[in-house]
């Protein structure tokens, strides 16, 4: 029996699990959830994992949040150096794959079971059409699958740091408030946990929107405002709190649709991240769907695509699995 260890790295938490290979596949042993901020490095957190433990993994892969390339990646939000060359030598493992975590949340698209997805539009999948991925969470990770002959190949993309582009006066605003801020705004600075955040600023700072005073007092208290507002959404007076999931909301549609022509992924669009499942509360399906399609004249080939919404926090640390266990079966 083979054992190989599979990762999800996070701007701010970090998914680690063992698994062994059986004669069906493979089978969890045993995982665990790490805070980011009570490690100066990636190697720390997995000499933690490891410690005592009679299995020692072969093959290890890991979804990491940021650009890869060399056999290197530096974390877009947190700013480690994951090198896979260390990795190896310093755990003794035979191989070990560096994925963007996008692409390991991609590469679980096959093995997602309903229970893990919200159905925000039915559609009619193409068989064998491209798939896209648009993930916001500590910042907006975006990725595509394509079908290469056999099953679906999964491609990273930095597409969340492309430039905002608003379509209303209101976003307008927005985009002008957050420029001033900013200089470039993208669309993570709209459309990730940092994103609400800087909406409600825009409404109450920019736009001069008033805040009731027992809302302003909950706010001051915390440091992470989103659940505080997601809460004022669902009140009869949050009408600042509702503005600002409202626009977040449409433009996370509108750069969905965007992804969806620009990869034409007739195949189906998912919706991921640890933000999302927090946000079905104040999530209307129909309103987002009406801004995913306006498009103009593309709007009848949007209107066929699947949108589906990933619930598991998993998503990444289980397509990481699977390109590990892929790879050690192409080993064996």
């Amino acid at each position: 029996m083979g054992y190989f260890l599979a990762g999800d790295l996070g701007g701010t938490k970090t998914l680690l699990a063992l698994y062994a290979i059986t004669g069906q596949g493979y089978a969890l042993v045993r995982e665990q959830r790490f805070a980011c901020s009570g490690y100066d490095d990636f190697s720390g957190i997995i000499a933690d994992f490891l410690r005592g433990s009679e299995q020692r993994p072969r093959m290890a892969a890991f979804g990491v949040a940021g650009p890869v390339g060399g056999g290197k990646v530096r974390m877009t939000n947190l700013g480690w150096l994951i090198d896979k060359e260390g990795l190896r030598e310093r755990f003794g493992f035979s191989e070990v794959l560096l994925l963007n975590d996008l692409v390991a949340v991609a590469e679980s698209v096959s093995i997602l079971q309903p229970e893990d997805l919200v159905v925000v539009n039915g559609g009619t999948p193409v068989p064998q059409g491209s798939m896209a991925v648009l993930a916001p969470g500590t910042g907006l990770g975006e990725a595509y699958l394509c079908w290469n002959g056999t099953g679906y190949s999964a491609y990273p993309s930095e597409g969340g740091h492309v430039d905002f582009a608003p379509t209303s006066e209101m976003e307008q605003g927005l985009l002008s408030f957050l420029r001033a801020e900013h200089g470039h705004v993208s669309y993570e600075l709209v459309c990730s946990g940092k994103g609400i955040p800087n909406i409600y600023r825009y409404l109450t700072q920019g736009a001069g929107m008033q805040v009731p005073p027992d809302l302003q007092e909950a706010l001051d208290a915390v440091t992470d405002i989103t659940p505080v507002l997601v809460a004022q959404a669902l009140e009869k007076e949050g009408k600042v709190a509702r503005l600002a999931m409202e626009i977040f909301f449409s433009v996370l549609a509108a750069e969905a649709g965007n992804m969806a022509l620009k990869f034409l992924a007739t195949g189906g669009l998912y919706l991921g991240g640890g933000m999302l499942p927090r946000l079905l509360s104040v999530f209307d399906s129909k309103r987002f769907m009406e801004r995913f399609v306006g498009k103009g004249r593309m709007a009848g080939i949007l209107s066929t695509i699947p949108v589906r919404i990933i619930t598991t926090e998993k998503a990444g640390l289980n397509g990481a699995a699977l390109a590990a266990f892929r790879a050690m079966t192409a080993l064996n």
